[in-house]
């Protein structure tokens, strides 16, 4: 057994098996129990067994189970990402990159492949945001409508402030303008 007995336990738990695979190993030591073996041999047999008939799943390999998303680990070769990114940045690569990473297959089945992307992601929280646009859909677009609306209304209020900094620099022309030609009517006479 490569793992411990602890490490197999958590990895199983994140892939949403534990309860069968719980089963599966009291019911390997009933067995081996009723043939004979010691408690402490049958126990580390049962351990033995279940780890070979539940062997890590491939981590691309996503199951939505009761709510939780499992294996969005990051690809090595995207080295290291920072937390976050500015939310346009997160949301836009999501919306870029999810039909390319997320395949649906039957049963329940979500197969995310993040090598697929067209780049890695931005930060940490994208794949947070990639994990809300698997399980919650609505919630994810009605976010991204958000950001749009508020990235719209951003934009028109720098292009507001832009027109009155014009406005102020053409009136500090003007009197700019003016002053200089006060100057020259006081100094011809």
């Amino acid at each position: 057994m490569n793992e411990s007995r602890i490490e197999l336990t958590e990895r199983l738990r994140r892939e949403g098996r534990w309860s069968e695979a719980s089963q599966f190993k009291d019911q390997v030591l009933r067995g081996l129990r009723e043939e004979g073996m010691k408690r402490n041999e049958a126990g580390d047999e049962a351990w033995r067994q279940m780890a070979a008939a539940f062997p890590a799943l491939p981590e691309q390999d996503v199951v939505v189970a009761s709510g939780r998303v499992q294996g969005l680990g990051i690809p090595e070769s995207w080295g290291a990402i920072p937390s976050n990114a500015s939310l346009q940045s997160e949301l836009s690569w999501v919306t870029a990159n999810r039909l390319r990473v997320v395949e649906e297959k039957p049963g329940g089945v979500i197969r995310v492949r993040l090598e697929r992307a067209g780049s890695p992601a931005p930060s940490h929280a994208a794949i947070g945001w990639l994990e809300t646009s698997i399980r919650a859909y609505s919630k994810f677009i009605d976010v991204c409508a958000r950001s749009l609306k508020d990235e719209v209304d951003e934009q028109e209020m720098v292009k507001r402030e832009r027109m009155a900094i014009d406005e102020v620099r053409g009136l500090l022309a003007e009197m700019l303008e003016d002053e200089g030609e006060g100057r020259k009517s006081a100094s011809c006479a």
